[in-house]
């Protein structure tokens, strides 16, 4: 009898450090597992940082990069004069014509769709020459925007008789271009404080 309670008592600490020794593995295995979970957290913040940075939302999808407006002008080569800059800025159908010529440079234009999109650059371009604030209207600007209307005529002349030949649009683009590039640089130096920009100062 006493070799019977001996033997149970026995088992019963072999189980009892069995059972500890299971809970420690278990309390050591939610341990890791806890901190996996904590892991994959910190890394999924992370990214979702990184994602933020690079212009994702909340969804998962990619925003396109965003352009500025008036994306032919550096600012940073002219020393401004802040009311006359305002006056470019607030000149809303200055922005209206550069993402419209933006996109037609950038051949975001689909060819079937480019004789509306003339038109429509037609438009633009008279608005910029009856909008434009007083304190731009200097001679040349004024030959500039004269400049920018005859080269959107050409392109339209050119797509009317050539269709969608594509050299000879993107040869017409490309006037059209140089005829804002000229507009822009005349804008610079309309509203810095000398009337040079300080790339000429450089020269």
């Amino acid at each position: 009898m006493k070799y019977i309670s001996l033997t149970a008592t026995g088992l019963l600490v072999t189980l009892a450090f069995i059972g500890c020794k299971n809970d420690a593995d278990k309390e050591a295995q939610v341990n890791e597992a806890t901190e996996e979970v904590q892991n994959v957290k910190d890394s999924a913040v992370t990214e979702k940082e990184r994602y933020a940075d690079a212009g994702v939302d909340d969804l998962g999808s990619i925003e396109k990069p965003a352009m500025p407006d008036d994306y032919s002008i550096n600012w940073d080569q002219v020393d401004v004069d802040p009311k006359l800059k305002a006056d470019v800025d607030g000149w809303k159908n200055l922005k209206t014509f550069s993402n419209s010529v933006k996109a037609l440079d950038l051949k975001e234009v689909p060819q079937a769709e480019i004789k509306d999109y003339i038109s429509q650059l037609e438009v633009e371009a008279s608005n910029l020459e009856t909008t434009i604030p007083k304190s731009l209207l200097t001679e040349e600007v004024q030959e500039d925007l004269k400049d920018i209307k005859e080269e959107v005529a050409d392109l339209k002349a050119v797509i009317a008789k050539s269709g969608t030949d594509k050299n000879k649009i993107d040869n017409q683009v490309e006037e059209l271009m140089e005829a804002y590039a000229d507009l822009n640089e005349e804008l610079k130096e309309t509203v810095s404080k000398n009337g040079k920009t300080i790339l000429d100062d450089n020269q």
